[in-house]
């Protein structure tokens, strides 16, 4: 099916208008070519979105956990039932394969029908009271006004758990969603739209992401702030979030180790990494990126992902049989081949890959790297794109020490049948979400949530609606 049109602009208070910004192009990243244009709200709409969400507010948080949880059901029902449409117009700007972008709608579909369901779920405690007769009640509260910023990379599922969630806990939304990917955070919004939601409840805009922030985190009336992307942005909104004590939810930059130990199944590390490696150009925070091999297996590990990297045929979502699309835009290119040319200036080996493809688009060769110095500016540095280093490791006390080495705090991946060396590992990585003989994917209905540099608070699970909720304490006796 053919995407419909690509243009996106503000929805401000259940109307969609053109942003007074000026514009710019949606660019579809394996052509350079623009599929649409993208309006900018200026400073007195950004006003109009924050004045929506706070007197949409008081009514959207008195409705039941119920009614707002079937107004989240059905918006997943209509996102299914427009699952190629949709499909159509994400693949066309970001850059990702059909099945990648299939991929991500349904995981979209399934969150928000999720947090639909947990909508109602959410409930409080009675405790007893300290003197007779007396109990005290741990009431789950709405926030308030929630500003929601996400990211290009993954413009379908970041959007849908955001408002799921914030949704579900009876919060409005001021949504800035990315410029690179407006048509994405458009269709989520039009679902909810259709499925009922009430005016001002979820207000959408686009322009300037430092000028835009700043406003927003300035609002007396925003009480929490969820942001997916860079840790150096992160710093930022955190910064500006605390002049009014806003809660933050922060999702940042991760550099996942990939720890082979002896006994690993070669072949299964492959066919379980690489997918998760290569997938969507490898621009994902929980990507397997540094794989730490023990020298026993080093070389069979080095020649199967070589192997496995080779059988990737690039080119455009729309392309029959492409099986790796380009990255998101020049920026991402001039990034991975520094990157690279770093590490091969400091003795890293180009197994495949580390060029530019010679096509239009934004095309790089998946990319395997051994003998990675440990200097090398691609082991602290997140590549956002399809590279992976490989090193060799002699002890689980230096693939401790690798691992751990990174500023991130992420995903982090362990191959052994080993038990002791299972749990040694789980002890003493600096990782929030670790994989064992398999990935380890970020769900629904579990609470996922970034250490140091990547972030904190949680998404996902009942933890992940209690985030845009206050627990208030009611202590209560007969008379």
């Amino acid at each position: 099916m053919a995407a419909e049109n690509l243009d996106a602009h503000l929805f401000i208070d259940g109307k969609w208008i053109e942003g007074k910004s000026g514009s710019q192009p949606n660019i579809d990243p394996g052509t350079e070519e623009a599929v649409g244009v993208v309006t900018l709200a200026d400073s007195a709409q950004v006003q109009a979105a924050l004045d929506a969400a706070h007197r949409a507010f008081p009514a959207w948080s008195s409705m039941t956990g119920q009614a707002r949880g079937a107004i989240l059901k059905k918006a997943s029902t209509l996102l299914a039932d427009r699952i190629e449409e949709v499909a159509a117009g994400l693949l066309l700007e970001s850059g990702k394969t059909r099945a990648d972008a299939i991929g991500e709608l349904r995981r979209t579909i399934e969150t928000l029908a999720w947090n639909g369901e947990e909508a109602s779920r959410i409930s409080g405690k009675v405790h007893q009271g300290i003197v007779a007769g007396s109990t005290r009640l741990s009431l789950p509260t709405p926030l308030g006004v929630v500003v929601a910023i996400t990211p290009w990379n993954f413009p379908a599922v970041l959007v849908g758990r955001k408002l799921g969630a914030a949704l579900a806990a009876g919060c409005t939304v001021v949504l800035k969603a990315s410029e690179f990917t407006p048509y994405s955070a458009r269709a989520i919004v039009q679902t909810l739209v259709d499925a009922g939601l009430p005016d001002g409840v979820v207000n959408l805009v686009y322009g300037d992401p430092a000028a835009i922030s700043k406003q927003l985190l300035a609002s007396p009336v925003v009480k929490a702030v969820s942001f997916t992307g860079s840790t150096h942005v992160g710093k930022q909104l955190a910064a500006l979030a605390a002049q009014n004590l806003i809660r933050p939810i922060f999702e940042l930059g991760g550099h996942a180790p990939v720890i082979v130990w002896t006994d690993a199944d070669i072949d299964k590390v492959v066919q379980v990494t690489a997918p998760a490696k290569f997938g969507s150009a490898g621009q994902s925070c929980v990507a397997p990126t540094r794989y730490l091999v023990h020298r026993s297996v080093h070389d069979k590990l080095v020649k199967a992902l070589v192997e496995r990297a080779k059988t990737y045929r690039l080119g455009h979502g729309e392309e029959e049989g492409a099986t790796l699309g380009p990255v998101a835009h020049g920026g991402r290119v001039a990034s991975f081949l520094q990157l690279v040319d770093d590490a091969v200036s400091k003795g890293a080996v180009i197994e495949t890959g580390g060029k530019q493809v010679d096509r239009a688009g934004f095309f790089v060769e998946p990319t395997v790297l051994s003998s990675v110095a440990r200097d090398a500016e691609i082991l602290t540095e997140e590549p956002f794109g399809p590279v992976a280093t490989i090193q060799s490791i002699e002890t689980l006390d230096e693939a401790v020490e690798l691992a751990n080495a990174s500023p991130y705090s992420f995903a982090a991946y362990i191959f052994t049948d080993s038990l002791r060396v299972r749990d040694e590992l789980v002890g003493r990585l600096n990782a929030s979400n670790i994989g064992i003989n398999q990935t380890a994917p970020s769900l629904p209905d579990v609470a996922l949530g970034g250490l140091g540099n990547s972030g904190y608070g949680y998404e996902g699970g009942t933890e992940g609606v209690l985030a845009y909720m206050h627990l208030r304490l009611v202590s209560q006796s007969a008379s």
